[in-house]
């Protein structure tokens, strides 16, 4: 066999071992990912109580307008702990329910897909608390995530309000007349 030849089988055969090796990668932190959410299901809750119980306490104080663009950061943080532990809530138990070819699925579904592989995965278990703590978890995501929404519009309406009353323009805007 000519040396040429050699080097085309060698190269070929680094390019399939470096191709698995890339394929490796993502597989391996699915399997992570996954054994990682089984073991934050213990302190999961701990983590979501903290997160409810500041939104609960720091509700009142968004009455007062000149903090609620720093609330608004806030419910938007606290928006984001509660998506990533129903994530992970839902990952873990679609992963102890259904395997990892399940996760596999629903990772592929835009990453969320894991949320509803884990509800369906409910669903077809009779796992009704599980269901039950999915929705309340969508709730508590998208609920808060809605008032942070409100409250940084409602802050920056008042900064615009501000900022027009102590430099007003020099053009009048009238309504238009009908003839």
């Amino acid at each position: 066999m000519p040396l040429n030849k050699k080097k085309e089988i060698g190269s070929k055969a680094a390019g399939f071992l470096l191709l698995l090796a890339f394929m490796a990668i993502p597989v391996v932190l699915l399997f992570g990912a996954a054994e990682f959410s089984v073991w934050a299901l213990d302190w999961m809750p701990s983590v979501i109580g903290i997160a409810l119980i500041a939104c609960l306490v720091l509700l009142p104080v968004a009455l007062i307008p000149p903090v609620r663009a720093v609330l608004g950061g806030l419910y938007g943080l606290a928006s984001i702990v509660f998506g990533l532990c129903l994530w992970l809530y839902c990952l873990a138990f679609t992963y102890i329910e259904w395997g990892i070819l399940a996760v596999v699925i629903g990772v592929l579904l835009a990453g969320v897909g894991v949320v509803f592989t884990g509800i369906l995965a409910a669903l077809f278990s009779a796992a009704w608390g599980v269901l039950g703590n999915v929705a309340v978890l969508v709730g508590l995501a998208v609920g808060t995530r809605f008032l942070a929404s409100w409250l940084a519009a409602s802050a920056e309406q008042r900064l615009v309000q501000k900022r027009m009353s102590e430099e007003p323009s020099s053009a009048v805007i009238t309504p238009a007349r009908r003839k």
